[in-house]
């Protein structure tokens, strides 16, 4: 067993010239701190005890972990969470910009500001438990659940550095409130077309690549009529994405590429609009999910013909659209003018400065419901009344797991219980088409004697 154990207080002194036998000596710690010591154990802190049997027990205790590889120190567990996750975890998570850029505040508003102050190895059941009653006051339910994943990962992250023996979040007795009841919303044909003629026509072809084909809104930003195949389908290779501030490229979300399908309506519509705003090429950086922490300016560019831009080209983004300036100057007011939401509250506020005019500020009430991302789930919805199935709708809207699909959009799918009654009524009757005589229980069957 490796490691050994050593007396800090005494050492070996020469022999004693009437027996022979061997001696003690002080040393210069005689009755100075702990007087065990524990060291040699590969991978492992020297450490110290008051007693030679404490010493004994972690040595024995501490070779066998080291040796299975499950060994943790308990003082590495005494560092803070704010310590931890400000030091070691977020300077390191691997995670695309967009997602750590979302994560962010999540971590730092409503994890590190309640538990910030306790050790990890001080995170248990109790403590969870008092930040889960604390956070829900703060926030709703589904971005509570969004927290609890990501201080689970924290924690995760600080078991798998050996500096807490397990993660206390995966306690049976624990688990993130449950999420509300809710179903995918879809559109009429008759509201796409209001809020499409609300749009203005040079962004109306966006709703189109939505509803008919089911991108994403950075998807449609990032779409390229070069991305049409064979007049029926749509390479879906990229998005456009905001990190900091700043516009790039980045692959679907997943970084999964799929095909999609392409109408020959929306083939169509897409060679009119290229007719009448010809395509722009936009060079961005390239977000790679595998660099995330690269240099935004170290990051290779991509040149792409997008066909929907801005028109003011020259600007940073080189024409590229930005989602909070479509949402905020375009989609809302659409919904607004189609009459999905009210209109919105303009307050004029009074800057603090003396001598500065009073700035605008625009406050909207749309529910999230009614973001871009319905017209996803109207492309959902058309596909499935039609009688296509979940696996091929999973595959077109590149979901890796078809039940998570089937989850989402089951309240799409036309009753198929009505076939499976036509089926079984017809097996109830006769090839002659006569219903079966059923014979009470009990009561001898034709030809057989009574």
């Amino acid at each position: 067993m490796p490691g050994y154990i050593e007396d800090r207080w005494f050492k070996k002194g020469p022999p004693d010239p009437a027996t022979g036998r061997a001696t003690r000596a002080k040393t210069a710690r005689h009755g100075q701190g702990k007087r065990w010591r524990v060291a040699g154990i590969p991978g492992v802190r020297d450490r110290s005890f008051e007693k030679e049997a404490q010493a004994k027990a972690w040595l024995k205790e501490s070779a066998t972990d080291a040796t299975r590889g499950t060994f943790y120190d308990p003082r590495d567990g005494n560092m803070l969470l704010d310590e931890y996750v400000r030091k070691h975890w977020w300077p390191n998570l691997r995670k695309a910009p967009g997602t750590k850029l979302s994560m962010q505040p999540r971590v730092f508003r409503h994890i590190l500001p309640h538990c910030g102050h306790l050790s990890l190895n001080r995170i248990g059941h109790d403590e969870i438990r008092a930040w889960l009653t604390r956070v829900e006051q703060d926030i709703d339910v589904n971005t509570v659940r969004t927290t609890w994943r990501h201080f689970s990962s924290i924690m995760q992250a600080a078991h798998k550095a050996k500096r807490i023996p397990e993660n206390p979040f995966r306690d049976e007795d624990l688990s993130p409130p449950a999420a509300p009841p809710s179903k995918a919303k879809a559109w009429s044909q008759e509201t796409v077309a209001a809020v499409r003629s609300e749009l203005p026509e040079r962004y109306q072809i966006l709703l189109q690549l939505a509803v008919g084909a089911g991108l994403r809104q950075g998807e449609c930003f990032g779409f390229s009529p070069d991305d049409i195949e064979d007049d029926d389908e749509i390479a879906v290779t990229r998005q456009v994405v905001r990190v900091g501030g700043k516009l790039g490229f980045a692959p679907p979300k997943g970084n999964k590429v799929r095909t999609a399908p392409c109408p020959p309506e929306l083939a169509r519509a897409v060679k009119e609009y290229a007719a009448a705003h010809p395509p722009v090429e936009v060079t961005l950086p390239w977000v790679d999910p595998d660099r995330p922490s690269l240099d935004w300016e170290k990051r290779p560019t991509r040149t792409v013909r997008l066909l929907v831009t801005t028109p003011r080209t020259a600007s940073l983004s080189g024409g590229a659209m930005n989602r909070s300036y479509f949402d905020e100057r375009l989609w809302k007011p659409a919904l607004a003018a189609a009459g999905l939401i009210p209109p919105p509250v303009v307050e004029y506020v009074q800057p603090k400065t003396k001598g500065k005019q009073p700035w605008r500020r625009v406050s909207w009430q749309m529910p999230r419901e009614d973001g871009f991302h319905v017209t996803r789930h109207t492309f959902a919805s058309i596909v499935l009344s039609e009688g296509e199935t979940i696996t091929q709708l999973a595959s077109w809207l590149g979901h890796s797991d078809p039940a998570f699909t089937l989850r989402t959009y089951v309240h799409f799918m036309p009753k198929s219980g009505k076939k499976a009654l036509a089926a079984l009524g017809s097996w109830m009757v006769s090839p002659g088409g006569h219903s079966p005589q059923i014979l009470p229980s009990g009561a001898p069957e034709e030809n057989e004697a009574p």
